[in-house]
């Protein structure tokens, strides 16, 4: 895969940012953890050549929403968006109508700056503060949350 610096895209759900734990508990869990597998291996893999992109759609109509009462993207559609992400470099892709809103508020979300942070080495930055990010750090765990306070009181 590094020598032909290709492009790994997994396909999820909207569900991994927003489960559906009364309706659909193990999905939502399934996807949140692919998700967070996807976050992990882009940042591991990113001087490598490799891009790693996570598909986030909506409902789709496949076999398993047959007969949901919901409006779905054809696959048709939904595959098309996706090519064309790719080859526009989005990470994150939502590729449809019901997930497009998510993914515009997604993209300056808390949840992505930490990705960020992480992927850049923001672990190691609070470490060589004085703080770990432990959870088992209070110290740690304080100034992480001090970091959100500071990033939610942005205007925007």
């Amino acid at each position: 895969m590094t020598r032909s610096r290709g492009a790994i895209v997994n396909i999820l759900s909207a569900n991994a940012l927003a489960p559906m734990p009364f309706v659909i508990p193990a999905y939502s869990l399934s996807k949140a953890a692919a998700f967070s597998m996807t976050q992990s291996l882009r940042a591991l893999v990113a001087g490598q050549g490799v891009r790693v992109h996570a598909v986030l759609p909506g409902p789709v109509a496949t076999d398993m929403t047959q007969g949901s009462n919901v409006p779905m993207a054809s696959p048709e559609s939904v595959a098309q968006a996706i090519f064309d992400a790719v080859g526009n470099g989005e990470k994150e892709i939502f590729p449809d109508p019901a997930s497009a809103p998510i993914g515009a508020r997604w993209r300056d979300s808390v949840g992505k700056l930490l990705e960020r942070q992480l992927a850049g080495g923001g672990t190691r930055q609070f470490v060589s503060e004085g703080a770990s990010c432990s959870p088992s750090s209070s110290t740690g765990m304080v100034r992480t949350a001090a970091v959100w306070r500071a990033y939610s009181a942005k205007p925007g």
